[in-house]
């Protein structure tokens, strides 16, 4: 988060220890200082926090101040900075949607940023891998000891209606949590499941950013790089790749990866995949298999990052906006 201190909460005796805890976290590479707002920047110094000599001693005093000195630094809009879309304001009277008092300030800071899927094996390696090929900034803070962002899974869709109710009914502030789900769609003018239009619901009530996938789920993410590079596969699979290839952009996108073409499709998919020829249709009777989220973890080279963001159409640069909106 962009975390704002404000010199109210600064000359506050009973928020030192709750400031001081916030100033760990960042140290940690959680979040960032954010001192753009601040007038004077250097007036922080002044403050009884910073000058208070009776609390943890001069190692304190040095951290403080070497953090002030690298947030009156960094330019406004660093990459490290618009990593952190969320902003906190702490202040001993919060007013505004945004601000919290120290103590609530760092139990908001403390908590790890949650991006709740419906498997978190195979999403999660979908997630890592688009944030360390799309957004290296947003995927170094990833990998910062202690967790800050986890990947998460309560057992499926129809499960996680109940678990973005309960982590927002039981926390007192916004929670930090992003939902990610397949839309399930079969076509490129159906809607999501209903499944995931309820979740959505459920999490527009709450105010949670739900990124429902537009494509049919994660795998139809995949580019041909990856799906070439699963090792012990034969001639079959290589002629499903280059059937699955000859689709256009549309199909690939509703095209069930793991399980193939059905032999009894809805009228949504007989449309989507009308003009398939005989053959290629028999090919694609079969799917990739269930693990084939497994390619998300494969070596990769510069090209796989450009198929990524041509598969993409837009869509995973909008989930991680919804995820760095909360970091």
């Amino acid at each position: 988060m962009r975390i704002t201190i404000t010199v109210e909460a600064a000359n506050d005796a009973a928020a030192h220890s709750w400031l001081d805890r916030i100033v760990h976290r960042i140290e940690d590479g959680w979040h960032v200082w954010d001192l753009t707002d601040l007038a004077e920047p250097a007036s922080m110094e002044a403050t009884s926090w910073f000058r208070d000599p009776g609390r943890q001693g001069q190692r304190l005093r040095e951290l403080l101040r070497e953090l002030l000195r690298t947030s009156i630094r960094r330019e406004a809009w660093s990459p490290s900075l618009a990593t952190h879309g969320r902003r906190l304001r702490v202040t001993p009277h919060p007013a505004a949607e945004g601000e919290s008092k120290p103590e609530d300030a760092f139990r908001l800071a403390d908590k790890p940023l949650v991006l709740l899927v419906e498997n978190r094996q195979s999403d999660g390696s979908f997630l890592r891998r688009v944030v360390g090929e799309l957004d290296r900034t947003l995927g170094k803070l990833w990998k910062k000891d202690g967790e800050p962002i986890r990947v998460d899974s309560v057992g499926g869709s129809g499960q996680m209606q109940q678990e973005v109710q309960r982590r927002a009914e039981k926390s007192a502030r916004p929670c930090r949590l992003v939902v990610v789900v397949d839309s399930d769609r079969e076509g490129p003018e159906a809607p999501p499941s209903s499944v995931a239009r309820k979740l959505g619901g459920v999490c527009e009530e709450h105010g949670v950013p739900c990124w429902i996938l537009a494509k049919r789920e994660a795998e139809n993410y995949l580019p041909r790089a990856l799906l070439e590079a699963r090792p012990d596969t034969g001639p079959a699979d290589a002629e499903r790749v280059e059937a699955w290839d000859r689709l256009d952009e549309d199909q690939k996108d509703f095209f069930d990866m793991k399980d193939g073409l059905s032999n009894q499709p809805s009228a949504t998919e007989e449309s989507a995949f009308r003009g398939i020829s005989p053959a290629d249709r028999q090919i694609l009777s079969e799917g990739f298999g269930e693990q084939l989220h497994t390619c998300w973890c494969l070596g990769g080279t510069a090209e796989v990052r450009r198929e990524l963001i041509a598969r993409s159409r837009g869509d995973l640069e909008r989930g991680l906006e919804m995820i760095r909106s909360q970091v």
